[in-house]
């Protein structure tokens, strides 16, 4: 019966809502996020959260309001203006991609207002259609990777291929941190760099690209003057 009269509602364009018979909420024919709260013959006009329309697809008795890519809004249909909030969010609440056309791996999660910056994980790209990441093959993102991703201490990815002591290329290229004999640069894909560390004891050799212990490393034999030589310092191993 909700169906059927939600068929009815969504065909008439221009007539003023009336309730039906059964009390409920029900949705606005004309504007994805306004519904109607029907009980005992009177109607309350209601309006969703900025950024949320009314889910039509639950029962009467159910008040929610959910996403736009949960939820389909016919095309042509109308929402209320939009509130919002500095250049992350469009509207009070969503899901909406960064302001950045080529960063397309970043979003933001808007709730009331207020953004969270959200990565997708290497490889995907944010699709603000579906809300979620989307393999990035796909195409269903043009112009992304174009920018040039940049640690706050300056560090970016070079743009050249390495290769391993074993004759193998790297798939993530690694290059040693000037400043601090452990901690190394990873460059995922050629170009998302990220600092990781060696394991407590060892430093990083860019010489076979590797963990090893500082006293095969020039310059780094020092880096833990108050520590034994124990586990692959001892060993003289590496990792």
């Amino acid at each position: 019966m909700y169906k059927l009269a939600l068929l009815f509602f969504v065909g008439v364009t221009t007539a003023q809502f009336n309730c039906p018979g059964d009390d409920g909420f029900y949705p606005d024919p004309r504007q994805c996020d306004k519904y109607y709260d029907c009980y005992r013959g009177s109607m309350t006009e209601k309006l969703c959260p900025d950024g949320l329309v009314f889910d039509y697809t639950l029962s009467p008795g159910v008040e929610q309001c959910n996403y736009p890519f949960i939820v389909e809004c016919p095309e042509g249909s109308a929402l209320q203006p939009a509130q919002p909030s500095g250049i992350e969010c469009p509207r009070q609440n969503g899901y909406f991609e960064h302001e950045d056309p080529s960063n397309c791996e970043q979003y933001y999660e808007c709730t009331g207002g207020v953004p969270v910056t959200r990565s997708c994980a290497t490889g995907l790209v944010f699709d603000e259609f579906t809300g979620t990441c989307q393999w990035a093959h796909t195409g269903i993102r043009t112009g992304c990777g174009q920018r040039v991703e940049v640690l706050p201490d300056g560090f970016s990815c070079p743009n050249n291929t390495q290769v391993h002591t074993n004759g193998q290329e790297l798939d993530h290229a690694r290059y040693v941190k000037p400043d601090d004999c452990r901690f190394f640069y990873i460059c995922y894909e050629g170009k998302y760099p990220r600092e990781v560390g060696c394991p407590q004891g060892t430093v990083f050799n860019d010489a076979n690209l590797i963990c090893d212990a500082p006293e095969n490393v020039p310059g780094c034999e020092n880096y833990y003057p108050n520590e034994p030589l124990t586990g692959l310092r001892a060993a003289g191993l590496g990792l």
